[in-house]
C-alpha cells in the first residue's frame, strides 16, 4: 500500500480571470504558463486559465510550499489539454518539481479536476514509492 505524502487542492472563482479573456497582453500568463500550456489553452480559455493556476496551487499545497518559500517555480507544473474536453489532459512536472518527487521518492497518484459556471477545482495526491 502506498502512503500519501501530500495532498492538495485549490478552487478558484472564474470571474478573476474574465480580464484574460480577449485581452491579448498575455504578459501576467507567461508569469505562470509555460508556452506549450499557452498553446494548448483552446476553447474556453477562462475555463483553462483558471484550470491551469488552480493546477499549480494544487501542486504547491501538496508539496507543502508555495512559489515564495521554495525553489518550485509556476512554470515547474505544466497542465496540457490534449482537446476541447477539460478532461482529456496531462500534468508535467519538470525543474525543481520534478526533484522535488525524487528525492521524497514520490510519484503523483491522482489528479482530479472539475469546473462549474463559477468555480474550478484541482485536486492532486502525492504518493511515497
Amino acid at each position: 500500500m502506498q502512503k500519501v505524502i501530500g495532498c492538495g487542492i485549490d478552487i478558484e472563482e472564474l470571474s478573476r480571470f474574465d480580464k484574460y479573456i480577449d485581452d491579448t497582453d498575455v504578459s501576467f500568463l507567461r508569469n505562470f504558463c509555460t508556452e506549450r500550456e499557452l498553446h494548448s489553452l483552446v476553447g474556453d480559455k477562462r475555463v483553462r486559465y483558471a484550470l491551469c493556476f488552480s493546477c499549480k496551487e494544487a501542486f504547491f499545497k501538496a508539496f507543502g510550499v508555495s512559489w515564495t518559500n521554495s525553489d518550485i517555480s509556476w512554470k515547474d507544473i505544466e497542465l496540457l489539454f490534449s482537446g476541447p474536453d477539460f478532461y482529456q489532459y496531462k500534468v508535467n512536472v519538470h525543474a525543481y518539481a520534478k526533484e522535488f518527487l525524487r528525492k521524497n521518492n514520490a510519484v503523483i497518484g491522482e489528479t482530479f479536476l472539475d469546473y462549474n459556471e463559477e468555480l474550478v477545482t484541482f485536486q492532486v495526491v502525492i504518493l511515497k514509492i
